[in-house]
């Protein structure tokens, strides 16, 4: 086990209890599998590591197992990305499905405990700690469709994307509230990190 590392979490999450009811469980592990094998595709692209997937949610960490420089910003570089993708998804899904799709996405940076744990049997490559813990909490929060990042992360990157002014949340587990900021896209950019459903479609 590797003691201690610092990479960037991210956590990625749809809203599949409402999805389920509206799908049949071929369909909505269609809609899934199409989610996930873009969020393979784009992590892998950016040098990122696919932890886990849970449900409709996905883990994913950067700067572990290898050591990746200016991780932080490789981080919310996926996830603008995986937004962007998120657009062609959410046109193929509705027209197939006559449902609308989307994800938030948390990301957080700090140290953690990464290695390979379980039992004898069976073990999996993971981070664990009270940072992969802020990240989860933080997509928890999230709107169809935001990104979301702690102020270390936004310390990290402010220069080469544009977020809001942020603001102070209070979070499960944490006595003290942490800033966030929302994403808004790329520095020198307009263009918004994600299209916006409009009225009268229904968000999930």
């Amino acid at each position: 086990m590797t003691p201690r590392r610092s990479p960037s979490c991210s956590w990625t999450s749809g809203d599949s209890p409402p999805l389920s009811e509206k799908l049949s469980p071929p369909e909505l592990v269609d809609t899934l599998n199409t989610m996930f094998n873009m969020i393979t595709e784009t992590t892998l692209a950016n040098r990122g590591t696919i932890d886990k997937f849970i449900g409709d949610a996905a883990m994913i960490l950067f700067n572990a197992p290898l050591d990746v420089e200016d991780h932080e910003r490789l981080a919310v570089k996926t996830a603008y990305e995986i937004q962007q993708g998120m657009n062609e998804i959410r046109r193929t899904i509705r027209e197939k499905y006559g449902c609308e799709v989307n994800v938030g996405i948390g990301i957080h940076t700090g140290t953690v405990v990464v290695g390979n744990i379980g039992s004898y049997l069976r073990v999996d490559y993971t981070a664990i700690g009270d940072n992969v813990n802020i990240a989860a909490r933080i997509e928890s929060q999230t709107k169809p469709g935001q990104i979301m990042v702690s102020d270390a992360v936004y310390a990290k990157t402010s220069a080469h994307f544009r977020f809001d002014e942020g603001e102070d949340r209070m979070f499960k587990g944490k006595s003290l509230p942490i800033r966030v900021y929302e994403l808004l896209g790329l520095a020198g950019a307009s263009a918004p990190a994600v299209e916006v459903p409009k009225a009268g479609q229904n968000a999930i």
